[in-house]
């Protein structure tokens, strides 16, 4: 005759399971960190020059273009990489949320995951690309793929992390599972982001600072949320 598990049991059992699926956040945020970090320092640090603004003359562009293959297609590799690593993590993300039984809160977040994580992997692809010797051939082909590079790694990217952090958020904090003030920060980092579409406007480019702003404080949220949520479900198994 079969012995059947004494219900505490069962239950530590799917206390256990959920911790599992919690920290999939923080190591999925960890790990992306670690791939976006070094896209951007091969650019920075590993680079004879500073990377060229969107609308830097196109004589330096090609300069550096030529000067710092290498660095921009290890860079390239490494962005998306982290992109693809960012839908794990998007995922993970909305998957808390479906649980709480707000399955359009989930969606959005998710959806807004896979645009974000879509701009960075093809921003990445087209470092690339933009070191093919035909694309240094042409200069005009050149500076237009230079400056997609950065609309979809910059303004699609960031203004895409708006509903992941104000959507997510909310939905959050109605379920209980962050405090208030936390979900309000990401309420306004949303506006952040969404704001981060106004620098397409001058054609100087003089607001590309908001893009900056809004990425790192988004991300640095979502490492927040994801510590947070994790700690809540250590707590539930003690």
């Amino acid at each position: 005759m079969s012995v059947q598990s004494p219900p505490a049991n069962r239950a530590d059992e799917r206390v256990v399971r959920a911790a599992a699926r919690e920290l999939g956040g923080v190591v999925s945020i960890a790990v992306f960190f670690l791939f976006f970090i070094l896209g951007l320092m091969f650019h920075s640090a590993f680079a004879t020059t500073t990377y060229p603004a969107p609308d830097e003359a196109a004589d330096l562009i090609l300069e550096w273009r030529r000067d710092n293959g290498d660095v921009s297609r290890l860079s390239g590799a490494a962005l998306s990489v982290s992109a693809l690593v960012f839908t794990w993590f998007c995922s993970w993300f909305a998957s808390v949320i479906h649980r709480t039984g707000r399955t359009q809160a989930a969606f959005v977040v998710l959806a807004g995951g896979l645009f974000s994580a879509l701009g960075l992997f093809l921003s990445g692809v087209l470092q690339w690309i933009a070191q093919r010797p035909e694309t240094l051939a042409e200069m005009p082909v050149l500076r237009v793929v230079h400056q997609i590079t950065f609309v979809l790694g910059g303004p699609l990217v960031v203004t895409s992390l708006a509903p992941i952090v104000a959507v997510g958020g909310i939905a959050l904090v109605r379920a209980g599972l962050l405090p208030k003030w936390l979900g309000y920060v990401g309420v306004a980092l949303g506006v952040i982001c969404l704001g981060s579409v106004v620098m397409l406007i001058p054609e100087d480019g003089s607001l590309t600072f908001l893009v900056p702003i809004g990425r790192f404080l988004s991300l640095l949220w979502l490492t927040v949320v994801a510590v947070v949520l994790t700690g809540r479900v250590g707590r539930a198994r003690s």
